[in-house]
């Protein structure tokens, strides 16, 4: 069997939860930039998408080195912030919050490839992007998200980038996304819980 960048993900999240279920800091991180590479398959119209988890993959990894020992989970990152009241636009809890949004929304464009096997993808990233990310965004963003959403590969290149044939890579992909999305669905309910699933457009 081939193998996908899936399958090397997937093995990363085995140990993404730490010993009270909480997802580990630099796993988790790790876990979200080894999937760049699968971003990059979607072609120069996910740079935007690409270059905001970057950011936030390193405000985040940034803040877990100052203390280490302190930050080795993730929610301590952020209720420390909320303690001191600096929850702003360039803290990390809206980091978090952003880098769960935007990973939410390439795993659901995953999810829906993987559910209908005849969708474009052009049509799957328009309507997985009105689910997830069009309501966080002003009109400004959403017109040029909506814009670089018709760019797109279609299906097929971007399958075929890959490198898999594909009834391997929808196996490997499944793997991945059963794994994946609990993780950030867990993130999203500890925003929610917290007060910090900011609803602010931008």
């Amino acid at each position: 069997m081939s193998t996908s960048l899936f399958v090397q993900i997937t093995a990363l999240l085995q140990s993404v939860k730490g010993p009270d279920g909480t997802p580990q800091t630099m796993v988790f991180l790790n876990v979200c930039r080894h999937f760049i590479p699968v971003i990059e398959k979607f072609g120069t119209s996910f740079l935007i998408v690409k270059s905001d988890i970057q950011g936030n993959i390193d405000r985040l990894s940034s803040r877990a080195q100052t203390q280490p020992a302190r930050y080795t989970q993730l929610y301590p990152i952020v209720l420390d912030e909320v303690t001191t009241g600096d929850t702003g636009n360039t803290s990390c809890t809206k980091g978090l919050l952003w880098l769960q949004r935007a990973m939410s929304f390439v795993a659901g464009l995953l999810r829906r490839l993987l559910d209908d096997r005849q969708v474009s993808l052009a049509t799957a990233a328009s309507d997985v992007y009105t689910d997830t990310l069009y309501q966080y965004h002003g009109w400004i963003t959403s017109a040029a998200f909506t814009v670089a959403l018709k760019l797109v590969p279609s299906r097929e290149v971007f399958l075929q980038k890959l490198g898999v044939p594909n009834e391997e890579l929808y196996q490997q992909m499944a793997s991945f996304l059963d794994a994946f999305q609990p993780v950030l669905q867990a993130i999203h309910t500890f925003l929610v819980q917290n007060n910090l699933d900011d609803p602010t457009r931008v």
